[in-house]
C-alpha cells in the first residue's frame, strides 16, 4: 500500500518557528516532526511514500534524500503555484491508483495503530475512512458525527454531539479507495485529509470513521507544540526518543561535555555537542538542541532550545521556546510562554515578559524590558563599539562570518589601495578571524600586511612603522567560564579609530554597503621581522648602561607566553634578571626586587613591590618620569601600554639609581602607607 504525506504546509499557528521552516520540519525532541511520521508508517508496513511539497521544499528533500537513510522509498509531488494542494495530487496520481492509499498529515504527532485502521476501513468496505478523535477538539476543526455503526452521519466545524452518535475531530489520517478519485474531480479545493473528507461527504460518498485510541497532537499552536514534547518525555506518545538515558528520565544524544555542579532535573533531553557549564540548573522538561551552550549559573525549566543556541552566565528562562541559533545574553529573563524566533540576540540583563513573542533575527538591546511582541525592527539600534573595540562571546556574538562582514564595513571607509596591518593573539580562533578579515578586505581592494601572531601595542608600532592606514587586532580574553573575542581597530597613528569612523562601519554593516571589485584585489604581505624591530625600538628608548646596573630582578606572570618571553628577551638585553612564575607563588619567595603581571592583549599592567604589595592602577602615573628624555634616546613608541610603562618607570630607576620602593618613598609617601596598598 502506498501513502500520501502532506508537507506543505506553512504552519502559520507555530511562527515564528515557521517563519523560514515548514511545519513538518519543525523539531519535535530535535528530529524533524516529519521523521515520526515515516517511522511511523514504516512501523506498519508502509514503505512507498509520496511527500507533497510546497513551502520551502528544498528543505525537506535535502533531509530525507531518497527515504534509504529511513527505510522508505520516498517521491516528492511538488505543489504548483495554482495553489491546488492536495487536490492536484490527486489529480496527477488518482488517474494511475489501483489500490487502497493512506493520506496522512506529515506535519502532526501520532501513534495511532494504522494497521487496525485498515483492517476496519476494509472491514466497513467503505470508499474512504476518516481517522478521527476525541483528545484535544478545536473549533475550527473538521468534526465529524459517527453512529454506532461506524458510519459518518454528519460533518462541519463545531458540530454538536446527539444521542447513539459519537462526534470527534478529523485527525488528518485518511484511508482511500480508487473510487473516490472521481468524485473529489468536481470539488472545491481541499488542501487536508479533513476537506477532502468533508468534499465527499457532500458529494454523497459513504464515509466510515474510525476512532483513534492512541496519541494525536495537530501542533496547532506554540503552547500544543511545547506540550507534545512534554509528552513525548513522559512516553505518553510510542515514538522513539533516539538517546541514551543516562539515570531514568535524563536521555543524551551522542557527547555530552557538563562541567561541575551542573543540576540535571528529569525528565529532559540534552542534544549532541551540547556543553553545560559549571554550576547550570536545568529543569524538568526541557530540551537542549544540539550544540547548544548553557553557561555557568544559568537556570532554565520546561524550555525548548534550538539547536546551536546560547544562554549566557545567570540567565533565567521559564517555560519558552528558543530558536536555533538564538543567543541569550547574561542575567537575561524570560518569562512563561515567551518564543525567541531563531538568530535573535537578546542583550544582557534584559527582560521578555510571559507571552512575548520575538520575530527571527530581531535584536533585543541590553536592559531592554519587553512587553509586546517584537515583529519588525529593533528594541534600539545596538552599540557596536565600546571603550575598547567590539568586544562578544566567542563563536557565539563574533563569529567568522560576523567578522568577514564586520571587515567588508570597513573596508568600505577607506580609500581603494589602503594597507592595514592586521594581528592577533596565540588563540587557533583568534587567528582564523584575523584569516576572515584579511580575505574580505583583500576582496574590497585593500592591501593586507600580517604581523602574525602578537599584542595590541605590536599592532600599534606596526601601523605606524609601515605607514598603514589603519590596523585591526583580534585576541580572545578569558572570563569566568566563557572566552570573549575583543577586536580593536586604530588609525593611523596607532590609536584607537574616532567614534566618527565607528559610527560609519556600524551603520555600512547594517545597511550591507560593501564594496567588491574583481578590477583590483587587495595584495597579501606578511611581516615576519616586526617584533624584532619593535624590541629594538624599546630598547632604544631607555638608558641601558643605566638600567643594568640596578642588577634588578623582576618576577613576569603573563597569561600570554609571547608577551611573557618577548618581555623577558627585552630584560635579558637590559641585564634584567628574570623569573617567570605567578604572584600567589610570592614576590618575596622569588627573591625578586619587583614583579609585574602582564594581561593577555599587553596593554595594561600590574605592579608589585618587593614585598608583594600592589601598586594601585590609578597611582602607576605618578611614578613615571615626567622630566625630559635623556639626549640620545629616542622616544616609547606608547606610553600608554603595558610594556612602555614598564620600561618608563625602569628608565627612571636606573638613571636615579633607586630601587621601586625608594621612588615610591620620595614621590608617593601616600603609597607607603599599608591601607593604601594591598598583597595579592
Amino acid at each position: 500500500m502506498k501513502a500520501w504525506v502532506l508537507a506543505d504546509g506553512k504552519g502559520v499557528e507555530l511562527r515564528p518557528l515557521t517563519v523560514f521552516t515548514p511545519k513538518a520540519m519543525v523539531p519535535l525532541l530535535n528530529r524533524p516532526c516529519l521523521e515520526y511520521t515515516i517511522e511511523l508508517l514504516k512501523r506498519h508496513g508502509i514503505t512507498d511514500i509520496t511527500i507533497c511539497l510546497r513551502y520551502f521544499p528544498d528543505q525537506i528533500r535535502d533531509w530525507f534524500g531518497d527515504g534509504s537513510r529511513h527505510g522508505v522509498t520516498l517521491h516528492y509531488w511538488e505543489e504548483a503555484t495554482s495553489g491546488d494542494g492536495l487536490k492536484g495530487l490527486l489529480a496527477e496520481a488518482g488517474e494511475s491508483l489501483q489500490e487502497t492509499v493512506l493520506v496522512i498529515d506529515g506535519a502532526a504527532l501520532t501513534d495511532c495503530d494504522l494497521t487496525e485502521a485498515l483492517a476496519h476501513h476494509r472491514a466497513k468496505r467503505a470508499v474512504a475512512t476518516l481517522i478521527v478523535t476525541e483528545a484535544g477538539v478545536w473549533d475550527d476543526e473538521i468534526q465529524a458525527g459517527i453512529s454506532t455503526g461506524g458510519d459518518i452521519t454528519r460533518m462541519g466545524r463545531s458540530i454538536r454531539r446527539l444521542d447513539q452518535e459519537r462526534c470527534a475531530a478529523a485527525t488528518g489520517i485518511l484511508y482511500l479507495e480508487p473510487a473516490a478519485i472521481s468524485p473529489l474531480m468536481h470539488a472545491e479545493t481541499f488542501s487536508t485529509p479533513g476537506e477532502l473528507a468533508f468534499a465527499l461527504f457532500r458529494s454523497g460518498v459513504r464515509l466510515s470513521g474510525y476512532a483513534c485510541e492512541g496519541y494525536w497532537s495537530g501542533l496547532h499552536s506554540l503552547e500544543e507544540y511545547r506540550q507534545a514534547q512534554f509528552d513525548m518525555l513522559d512516553g505518553a506518545v510510542a515514538a522513539e526518543i533516539r538517546a541514551r538515558e543516562l539515570v531514568p528520565g535524563i536521555y543524551v544524544e551522542g557527547e555530552l561535555r557538563m562541567d561541575a555542579a551542573v543540576k540535571l532535573e528529569g525528565p529532559l533531553l540534552i542534544g549532541a555537542g551540547a556543553h553545560l557549564q559549571s554550576g547550570a540548573s536545568i529543569g524538568a522538561y526541557s530540551v537542549l538542541g544540539r550544540q547548544a551552550l548553557v553557561s555557568e549559573g544559568a537556570w532554565l525549566t520546561q524550555t525548548i532550545v534550538g539547536e546551536n543556541a546560547f544562554i549566557g552566565m545567570h540567565a533565567e528562562v521559564s517555560g519558552s521556546i528558543l530558536g536555533k541559533n538564538a543567543s541569550i545574553g547574561d542575567c537575561a529573563v524570560l518569562g512563561e510562554s515567551a518564543v525567541i524566533g531563531d538568530g535573535c540576540r537578546v542583550g544582557r540583563t534584559a527582560a521578555i515578559k510571559p507571552g512575548v513573542v520575538v520575530w527571527p533575527y530581531k535584536e533585543v538591546a541590553e536592559g531592554a524590558d519587553v512587553h509586546t511582541s517584537l515583529i519588525h525592527g529593533n528594541t534600539r539600534v545596538r552599540k557596536w563599539f565600546g571603550q575598547e573595540g567590539i568586544t562578544g562571546v566567542a563563536n557565539v556574538e563574533i563569529t567568522p562570518e560576523f567578522v568577514t562582514r564586520l571587515a567588508a564595513a570597513y573596508a568600505c571607509q577607506l580609500p581603494a589601495g589602503s594597507r592595514i596591518a592586521l594581528s592577533a593573539c596565540e588563540h587557533p580562533f583568534a587567528q582564523l578571524l584575523k584569516h576572515g578579515v584579511m580575505t574580505s578586505l583583500c576582496s574590497a581592494g585593500i592591501d593586507t600586511v600580517d604581523l602574525g601572531v602578537g599584542f595590541a601595542p605590536l599592532l600599534r608600532y606596526g601601523v605606524k612603522k609601515l605607514e598603514c592606514a589603519g590596523g585591526v587586532h583580534l585576541h580572545l580574553q578569558e572570563k569566568p567560564g566563557e572566552k570573549q573575542v575583543k577586536i580593536q581597530f586604530v588609525g593611523h597613528d596607532g590609536l584607537p579609530i574616532s567614534a566618527e569612523l565607528e559610527r560609519r562601519i556600524a551603520a555600512a554593516y547594517t545597511q550591507e554597503t560593501y564594496v567588491r571589485s574583481l578590477r583590483r584585489l587587495g595584495q597579501l604581505q606578511v611581516e615576519h621581522s616586526m617584533l624584532d624591530a619593535y624590541a629594538e625600538s624599546l630598547l632604544q628608548a631607555v638608558d641601558r648602561e643605566a638600567i643594568g646596573g640596578m642588577q634588578t630582578r623582576l618576577l613576569i606572570e603573563s597569561k600570554s607566553r609571547l608577551l611573557g618571553d618577548f618581555l623577558k628577551q627585552i630584560c635579558a638585553a637590559l641585564g634584567i634578571e628574570t623569573v617567570m612564575g605567578t604572584i600567589a607563588e610570592g614576590v618575596q619567595a622569588q627573591q625578586a626586587d619587583m614583579a609585574v603581571r602582564l594581561p593577555k592583549n599587553g596593554e595594561a599592567l600590574e605592579l608589585f613591590t618587593h614585598t608583594g604589595e600592589r601598586i594601585p592602577q590609578e597611582s602607576l602615573a605618578s611614578l613615571q618620569a615626567m622630566g625630559e628624555q635623556p639626549s640620545g634616546l629616542t622616544a616609547l613608541p606608547f606610553q600608554q601600554d603595558a610594556l612602555s610603562l614598564l620600561l618608563s618607570l625602569l628608565n627612571e630607576l636606573g638613571r636615579k639609581q633607586i630601587s621601586l620602593a625608594e621612588k615610591i618613598t620620595a614621590d608617593c609617601p601616600w603609597l607607603s602607607k599599608p591601607d593604601r596598598m594591598r598583597k595579592m
